[in-house]
């Protein structure tokens, strides 16, 4: 299972969007790129391997770098929930502005019902994160300085 998360970049936050198969699974919004405010920042772009770790009584969704199509052994500190924490991509029903939005269980549930399904299958379930192509001022591949 190939998703793809689509993200916006802006001062107040990213906004993004995971696609499967061309389709809307679910929104989501994370922290501002680090090109906005030092010390605190999005995951940055690339491939991923997501895959599900038991935490006492629930499950979340980790994400292992992969480059160059390779896993690592180590998970980023990074999760998929609607827990909001510094670097946890946030589910959400809707993006109400910079950053923001509705956190959505159902989302939440969803996504890893969907995740989990195609573990048990024996797939393996990667996510690809990209800039939105459709926006003509994605700021993360360039230098701020151009502007000036």
């Amino acid at each position: 299972m190939d998703l793809v998360l689509d993200r916006e970049y802006y001062p107040g936050g990213t906004n993004g969007v995971f696609l499967l198969d061309g389709k809307i699974l679910c929104y989501c919004i994370e922290a501002p790129s680090d090109f906005f405010r030092q010390g605190i920042s999005c995951i940055p772009e690339g491939l991923y391997e997501l895959d599900l770790i038991s935490i006492k009584t629930s499950k979340e969704i980790r994400l292992f770098n992969c480059p160059n199509g390779i896993r690592s052994q180590e998970s980023s500190e990074v999760a998929i929930s609607t827990r909001n924490l510094d670097q946890n991509i946030i589910l959400v029903s809707e993006i109400t502005g910079e950053g923001r939005g509705r956190p959505s269980k159902k989302a939440e549930s969803n996504f890893l019902h969907l995740i989990e399904q195609a573990l048990m299958k024996g797939e393996k379930a990667t996510l690809e994160i990209r800039s939105c192509p459709d926006n003509a001022l994605n700021l993360t591949c360039h230098q701020i300085e151009w502007m000036d």
